[in-house]
């Protein structure tokens, strides 16, 4: 239950998110790369952090808990995979993103290609990552706040007339939860939207600023009650060998095995569950780090600072934040056993997180945190959620004006562009709430857009290593991809398979049609390998020259691994080994 000083603290961090804002209109009305990219002039840090809070949305801790009850540790091998594409992104993608200068990236598609399928190929990528990609996520975001905002606003108290009024239009538990839970995700909506569209992009990293210490200071906080309340290494060791036996090395581990566990469940043969992580691994982000992270990295000053800004991200993703979730997680299977028996947190709270072992986190924050931590902690998830939406609503509206609204009319004011910009961002709102309350669960929303990175991933990398790859090729390899999730959805193939088989088929067809379709520009693509120097197979290099590339990109990027590997195996080991 949330006391006076919690509500003191949650309404003086909503009014400074705010005040950012409002005072960071100021800068963002000399035009779209003021408004998208603030005018290029982010410091390295400020970006990288700032993608680092986009990550961290609200029901990514939610969901960690619910992946380690079910799979262990070694369950977030689904999302810690995202290395193998983060990795590229330090390595070989961050510092040619820059080079490119791009708003979006599929302006990007344009320096790229000029063969006839260009302009069609960029309205796809926009309509897709832009528009459906975008507004699902926001959808799902939207969706799991509903599960952490129930307990917070007793809308019956302060304004029973409109609760009254909504619940006679919505029906008692929508998609995301009853008539209050809605009402107090529509207030956090209209405050993002309002900073979001005033503020631009400068707006929303100073606030991403403010969210991501937050919401690391509120993970961190209750990581450290969930240790002392299970009894530090010790008693969290002791606990899980009383209440799972041998499982407890299941539970614990930090890497998959594919003989048994999660992994073994699949049914897949070894190579097949080694293509499955790999696909994995780039079928919920872009493969190319495109997206909201290269707008971030076409932000900053200088292609170093680019490239300083994937690595802060990287290790903030992967080496820092990882560790309080994982903590609440396996605490949270000793403080509310899995098979029912008695648990060391009030009764009630305990039946809730039985049936949903999502619900562990926002459970232990109310059974373990004092009056002021739990406002703080409450405030974190705020953050997150708020920092990950106020990202996706800038982002999808550089979409619309860039690759939409400037190419219908190129000779727009750079004052039209600005209004068009924050009316897109209200529209985002509007339709992202309406996503949330249409989707069945948060798992089928994940599933479709894994499908779609599936189906766009392979096409993505190899146009930045081989010069042949031509836009109708790409067109071709997408269309294909998403066809086939279709079919195989529709099917009722099960969702590793359906992976498998979007992604190979997709660069099947990817392949075939630079075979047999229209040969791309060579000159064009000598010009576009002079400025933007990517690795692979270019016009007028040597074949050394171009497995020099190679192996460079290659060594960066699997060293990029390695590190961070490295750190999550340093780090397991001095919290969770016997």
């Amino acid at each position: 239950m949330l006391h006076g000083i919690d509500w003191a603290v949650i309404a003086g961090y909503l009014m400074v998110a705010l005040a950012i804002g409002v005072w960071a209109s100021r800068g963002s009305r000399a035009g779209r790369t003021s408004f998208f990219l603030a005018d290029r002039s982010l410091p390295w840090w400020w970006a990288g952090l700032s993608i680092a809070a986009t990550t961290f949305a609200a029901d990514t801790p939610l969901a960690i808990s619910g992946i380690i009850a079910d799979r262990g540790l070694s369950g977030n091998w689904l999302w810690l995979s995202w290395i193998l594409v983060h990795a590229g992104v330090v390595a070989v993608f961050a510092r040619r993103w820059w080079r490119t200068g791009v708003v979006t990236d599929a302006e990007f598609i344009g320096m790229r290609y000029n063969d006839r399928a260009a302009p069609l190929l960029r309205t796809t990528r926009a309509a897709l990552y832009g528009g459906l990609y975008n507004i699902i996520i926001l959808g799902w975001v939207l969706r799991a706040m509903g599960k952490i905002v129930e307990p917070l606003a007793p809308w019956e108290r302060w304004a029973p007339g409109l609760l009254s009024t909504v619940s006679r239009i919505l029906p008692a538990e929508s998609a995301v939860g009853d008539p209050a839970s809605l009402l107090t995700i529509l207030g956090l909506v209209a405050l993002v939207t309002t900073y979001s569209a005033l503020g631009g992009l400068r707006g929303v990293v100073r606030t991403d600023l403010i969210q991501l210490g937050l919401g690391l200071a509120g993970s961190i906080w209750l990581a450290v009650a969930a240790w002392e309340a299970v009894g530090g290494r010790t008693g969290l060791q002791e606990g899980l060998a009383n209440l799972y036996g041998d499982r407890r090395f299941e539970l614990v581990a930090l890497f998959p095995s594919a003989g048994g566990g999660w992994l073994g469940a699949l049914e897949l043969g070894t190579f097949a569950i080694g293509s499955y992580l790999l696909v994995q691994g780039y079928a919920n982000i872009p493969a190319d780090g495109g997206g909201y992270l290269q707008q971030r990295l076409n932000a900053t000053r200088s292609e170093g600072d680019a490239v300083r800004a994937a690595w802060l991200f990287v290790g903030v993703q992967y080496l820092l934040r990882t560790w309080p979730w994982f903590v609440v997680g396996l605490a949270a299977l000793v403080l509310i056993p899995l098979d029912g028996s008695t648990a060391q947190i009030p009764g009630p709270l305990a039946d809730t997180v039985r049936s949903d072992r999502e619900a562990g986190y926002p459970a232990l924050m109310l059974a373990l945190l004092p009056p002021g931590a739990l406002g703080m902690l409450v405030v974190s998830l705020l953050a997150a959620f708020m920092s990950t939406v106020d990202t996706h609503f800038n982002w999808g509206a550089s979409y619309l004006v860039n690759d939409v609204a400037l190419r219908i009319r190129p000779d727009l004011s750079e004052r039209v562009q600005i209004r068009i910009a924050r009316l897109a961002v209200i529209g985002f709102a509007g339709l992202a709430v309406a996503v949330a309350l249409n989707i069945e669960t948060i798992e089928q929303a994940w599933k479709w857009v894994a499908v779609l990175g599936a189906a766009l991933g392979a096409p993505t990398v190899l146009r930045w290593l081989w010069w042949r790859m031509t836009a109708l090729a790409e067109l071709a390899g997408a269309v294909t991809g998403l066809a086939v999730g279709a079919a195989t959805g529709a099917a009722g193939v099960g969702y590793e398979r359906q992976l498998l088989w979007v992604a190979a088929l997709s660069l099947a067809a990817t392949l075939l049609t630079v075979c047999i379709g229209p040969r791309s520009d060579r000159a064009h693509a000598s010009i576009f390998a002079a400025r933007i120097e990517p690795p692979g197979w270019w016009p007028d290099r040597t074949p050394i020259e171009t497995a020099r590339s190679l192996g460079r990109a290659g060594g960066a990027t699997l060293l990029t691994i390695a590190v961070v590997v490295l750190g999550l195996w340093i780090g397991h080991r001095l919290l969770f080994a016997p």
